[in-house]
């Protein structure tokens, strides 16, 4: 299902909410830039883990625990946009998340609306079975007290990708049973 005209929409509503800042502020001067790597190794090949990385449902969240859920909004053989919706969020924006897809191993991930967060997601092949994935956040705040320590973002990072890792897993051995 494909659902293409609320994409703009999203846009229109970011751009009337951005008319509200005054722009004589130097916003971006302040700006704190944080960069987070995380890797995550799986048990399985690199293409396997390429597609069930790169499938993105609606009910992925689920698996890591959260409460929140994806609304895909737009969904092509490159790029997959969707809005996080649920109780967790706490924003005045919607959150939008875009991923361009770039096959056979890697993928860029862009948030904006909640945080902003851009990502960078390259796989490589460790043998038959076996694949790693380095990732590369950088996070953007405004204000120090928003910034992450490192030691809690790449906690809290790998806590979700050990989850997503064992319902990989047990996806590629099911696979293998067929």
């Amino acid at each position: 299902m494909q659902v293409r005209n609320r994409a703009p929409i999203q846009v229109k509503i970011h751009l009337k909410r951005l008319k509200r800042f005054d722009t004589n502020k130097p916003v971006l001067a302040k700006a704190i830039v944080s960069t987070y790597r995380v890797s995550k190794t799986f048990n399985a090949p690199l293409r396997f883990v390429y597609s069930w990385c790169t499938d993105y449902r609606e009910d992925d969240m689920r698996m890591s625990g959260s409460r929140k859920k994806r609304r895909i909004l737009d969904r092509t053989k490159k790029m997959v946009v969707w809005r996080v919706e649920g109780k967790e969020v706490k924003s005045e924006f919607d959150p939008i998340r875009a991923v361009w897809l770039r096959p056979p191993d890697s993928w860029h991930l862009e948030c904006s609306g909640d945080e902003t967060e851009v990502g960078d997601y390259r796989l490589t092949s460790l043998g038959r079975e076996r694949t790693r994935l380095d990732m590369t956040f950088r996070t953007t705040c405004y204000e120090p007290k928003d910034v992450v320590s490192r030691e809690d973002y790449v906690h809290e990072a790998k806590a979700h990708w050990d989850a997503y890792g064992r319902h990989l897993e047990q996806d590629y051995r099911r696979s293998l049973r067929r």
